[in-house]
Formats: C-alpha cells, sequence, structure tokens
C-alpha cells in the first residue's frame, strides 16, 4: 500500500514523464503523433488485403477484424512489457537521484504505450462500422466495457512490467528472454484462432492457463462478438491483474535498494 500511496503522490511526475516519452517518441518525425493512428491502420489494410485475396480464412467472418481485436491488446502488452526490460538501466541518472520514485520507469512505459492502444481503437471501431454498414459485421453495446478491460489489462500489464523491469537490471540476459518468450506467447494466445475450435479439452485447458488468454478473449467477445465476457474469464483477467500487481509491488521492493548499484 505505501508503493501505491507513493505513486499516487507522484503522479503529475508520472503524467509529464510520460508526456516525455511520447514526445520523444515522434520528435523528429513528419507525421508525429499521427503514427499512432497511421501504424495501427495501415496494419488492418495489410490484414484485408492478405487474409481477404491472398489466404482467405474461414475461421470467422470478417477475419481481418477479429484478428485485429486480439492483435491490439496482445501488442499493449508485449511492446510495454519488452521495453520495460531497458527502462531502468536506460535511465541510470533518475534512479541515483535519492528522492525519485523508480517504479514510476516502468510505468511510464506501460502508461505511453497504453496511449498507443488507445488511439488503435478508434480505427478498429471505424472498420467495424464499415464492415457494419456492409452486414458483415453488428456493433454491439458490449463495446462499452472496453474501458473496463483496459483497466484491468493495465494493472496485469503494470505488474509485469515492475517485476521484468527490475529483474533485468541484475539478469542482462533477461531481455532476450522475454523476447523470445513473446514470440511463444503470441502463438499460445488464441489471437489467430479460436479457442472454442480446439478439440482437445486439455489443450483448452492449458491455453486458458496463459495470462493473456481471459484478455483477448474477452476484448474479442465485447468488440467483435458483441456479447459479454464469460464468467470464469472475467474472474481469471481480475486474479491476474491483482497478482500481478501484487507480485510486481513485491518484488520490486526487495530489489529497490540494489538497483542503483547494479546500473
Amino acid at each position: 500500500m505505501n508503493e501505491l500511496a507513493t505513486l499516487y503522490r507522484y503522479r503529475q511526475l508520472l503524467a509529464a514523464l510520460t508526456a516525455r516519452d511520447l514526445k520523444a517518441r515522434y520528435r523528429g518525425s513528419i507525421l508525429g503523433f499521427f503514427w499512432s493512428l497511421a501504424n495501427p491502420l495501415l496494419l488492418l489494410g495489410v490484414y484485408t488485403l492478405v487474409f481477404t485475396r491472398f489466404f482467405p480464412q474461414q475461421v470467422v467472418t470478417p477475419y481481418p477484424l477479429f484478428l485485429f481485436a486480439g492483435i491490439l491488446p496482445w501488442t499493449f502488452f508485449s511492446a510495454a512489457v519488452l521495453e520495460s526490460t531497458n527502462s531502468i538501466a536506460g535511465n541510470a541518472g533518475l534512479i541515483k537521484k535519492v528522492m525519485f520514485p523508480a517504479e514510476a520507469l516502468p510505468l511510464v512505459v506501460v502508461l505511453s504505450h497504453l496511449v498507443h492502444f488507445a488511439l488503435a481503437l478508434p480505427i478498429l471501431l471505424v472498420a467495424m462500422g464499415i464492415y457494419a454498414a456492409m452486414g458483415q459485421v453488428t456493433i454491439s453495446p458490449t463495446i462499452a466495457l472496453t474501458p473496463f478491460l483496459m483497466l484491468l489489462q493495465t494493472i496485469f500489464v503494470a505488474g509485469v512490467a515492475m517485476t521484468v523491469a527490475s529483474a533485468s537490471v541484475l539478469f542482462r540476459d533477461l531481455r532476450d528472454l522475454v523476447t523470445n518468450l513473446m514470440q511463444l506467447g503470441f502463438f499460445i494466445t488464441p489471437i489467430i484462432y479460436l479457442i472454442d475450435r480446439i478439440d482437445s479439452r486439455l489443450l483448452r485447458a492449458l491455453l486458458r492457463l496463459n495470462p493473456m488468454t481471459p484478455f483477448v478473449v474477452s476484448y474479442q467477445d465485447v468488440l467483435f462478438f458483441g456479447r459479454l465476457p464469460a464468467m470464469s474469464d472475467a474472474l481469471l483477467m481480475v486474479a491476474y491483474a491483482l497478482v500481478s500487481m501484487i507480485g510486481g509491488i513485491f518484488i520490486f521492493g526487495r530489489l529497490r535498494d540494489t538497483l542503483a548499484e547494479a546500473i
């Protein structure tokens, strides 16, 4: 609780550092912040072209929207966690300041990618509107649940980011390990396939142990299928978010005193 109180006290610093990170990310680029819209728009265009013209998919229709609804939350998770592995080592000057809250650094990374995620969602919604006008999808009021899913996922991602950010200072190879785990995680998360289409009950159960599975499936439910998330997925999301945040605060607290020396 002390760590949460500290972060709340430094909320303005978090906001300022997040804004600085976003500005630095696009400094010198022609489109600037418009890349946050251009990237998902180009991605959706590529998916639509590939999976409707070159490799038509019969998993679900329209497949590009289904794929996009799962890739957006996965990208938020994977990009934030991977970048957080270097968030502390890359800001050694700030860490060595006595009054600076070190846990703010991985959280800034998470908030920065949350902004990108939030800016990409309108692209998905506009695409859904186009497909709805063609009679291929139906826009459901369940879309209103998206902010709640984003809140739970942000808590979950923040906990994971705090853990890997502090641990990567002591274990330099962790970034390479996380990179490989993310590649594996993409395929064991039901992004490109429907988990209900898997015949093996044991395999379905194992896939649901993946912490990102209930999040991705729930996004697909409320955005694409227009239905409420399953109660089991809702409970798993809350459990994973709480465990992740508590674990992240605990591990970061245990390693905090060694960070400045290890950098």
